[in-house]
């Protein structure tokens, strides 16, 4: 081989990228080297022709403006940077930790504690919080945790229901079962009875996705009552709970839970009221679960990286988040006027409930499908109201789009089409 020097001049390149490229070849064990003899390839290696190098792709022209995704559960991220925020990274980097407890940093757990005991009147010690990357993987987590040595599990979902989580069962291979829902959520008094009943539901008591209803006091009790008597364990997905436009924010229904031997596991994340990219969440268990679940999470390791954990709990302690939802909360207000102005009285169309959330559903008279399509040919995407159901979804027509991601000026643009397509 020829000298780097020799090389790099040869290529037009540093003499540093030339000795990274030999020490790696190196490395691999592709050439050996000997002092004063200069770099070989090494003996074992077989040489074959050199093939010409393949065309690069080539990039596909735009044809067209862009789309405008409205497809739900992305938030705006906008506003997120400040102070404290990059503050808690840079002490997060500058101080990174060697020993990461499996069931999360000590230090994120109490702030989270504390999150919750302030934002959703819950009160549980750290010790009953296991940091997730999410919702969907805290579900799984508890699933996989509940069902090992087990006989098969069945879980029971709302109808309809949050795509992401109603496809964790699925992934898993465990058998699902729909329960039914109204403007109100989840119908306490159509509970499943008999000898087969689900070892485990999950429910949106706060914020009914995606129509938005909230679980009165009487149907959390009759439901708490319900799980009790057949040992059923309710999983609480808490998604939006903190966004709430209409009165004061929901306690969570695990306020009203035995801590020690209750039936509530909540699962709560920070995708929504920061970014998506951070990927942690929490769950929140009984006492009695804890030992079960710490020896899953001691099994399967952490997905969440320490690094996030450190500036998440920094950024906590600072208080910043609170500010950050109070000012998110201002923001959505905005976009949700825009949407009740826009769509609140449309002809052969009706525009759900909106007191919550970074979503709006609009009921149709004509096929979802169609609404969609019509919309996707102005490059507007939207989701079909139909892909909240199960295999066996009833003749419930509509679409469902996010505002949260939207500039407020943009989505006042695009609520002229949104109104045209529903009132077809």
């Amino acid at each position: 081989m020829p000298s780097t020097r020799a090389f790099a001049a040869n290529l037009g390149l540093s003499r540093g990228t030339v000795v990274a490229a030999y020490d790696q070849l190196q490395a691999e064990g592709y050439l050996e080297a000997t002092p004063g003899s200069g770099t070989r390839v090494e003996a074992a290696v077989r040489l074959r022709p050199a093939r010409p190098a393949p065309p690069a792709p080539r990039a596909v022209p735009r044809t067209g403006p862009a789309y405008v995704d409205l497809r739900p559960g992305t938030p705006d991220v906008s506003s997120i940077v400040s102070p404290p925020w990059r503050a808690a990274w840079r002490k997060a980097v500058a101080h990174p930790t060697a020993v990461v407890d499996p069931l999360g940093l000590p230090a994120v757990r109490l702030e989270i504690a504390e999150h919750l005991r302030m934002m959703r009147a819950l009160v549980r010690p750290p010790g009953q919080i296991l940091v997730t990357s999410g919702a969907r993987e805290g579900l799984a987590l508890l699933l996989q945790a509940l069902s090992a040595g087990r006989r098969r599990l069945l879980v029971g979902v709302e109808q309809p229901g949050h795509p992401a989580l109603l496809g964790v069962p699925a992934a898993l291979g465990i058998d699902t079962l729909p329960m039914q829902t109204d403007d109100q959520g989840l119908v306490t008094a159509a509970m499943p009875q008999g000898e087969r009943l689900p070892d485990v539901v999950v429910v949106t008591p706060s914020h009914q996705y995606p129509n938005g209803g909230s679980l009165s006091l009487a149907r959390r009790q009759e439901l708490l009552g319900w799980a009790g008597r057949t040992g059923t364990i309710v999983v609480e997905d808490d998604y939006d709970s903190e966004l709430r436009y209409v009165g004061m924010p929901l306690p969570a229904l695990a306020t009203l839970d035995d801590p020690d031997n209750g039936s509530v596991v909540l699962l709560g994340t920070f995708s929504t009221v920061l970014t998506p990219a951070v990927a942690t969440g929490y769950l929140v268990a009984p006492a009695r679960l804890i030992p079960t679940l710490s020896a899953h999470r001691l099994a399967t390791g952490l997905p969440t990286p320490a690094l996030v954990q450190q500036a998440l709990a920094d950024y906590l302690a600072s208080g910043e988040l609170r500010r950050h939802i109070q000012r998110m909360r201002r923001d959505y207000r905005r976009r949700r006027r825009l949407i009740l102005d826009s769509l609140g009285s449309l002809p052969n169309a009706h525009l759900a409930p909106l007191t919550g959330g970074l979503h709006a559903v609009v009921h149709t008279e004509g096929p979802g499908a169609e609404v969609a399509a019509t919309l996707a040919a102005q490059r507007i995407l939207v989701g079909e109201l139909s892909g909240y159901w199960g295999p066996h979804s009833p003749d419930v027509q509509g679409i469902v789009f996010g505002f949260g991601a939207v500039a407020p000026e943009t989505l006042a643009e695009l609520l002229p089409a949104i109104a045209r397509a529903c009132r077809r």
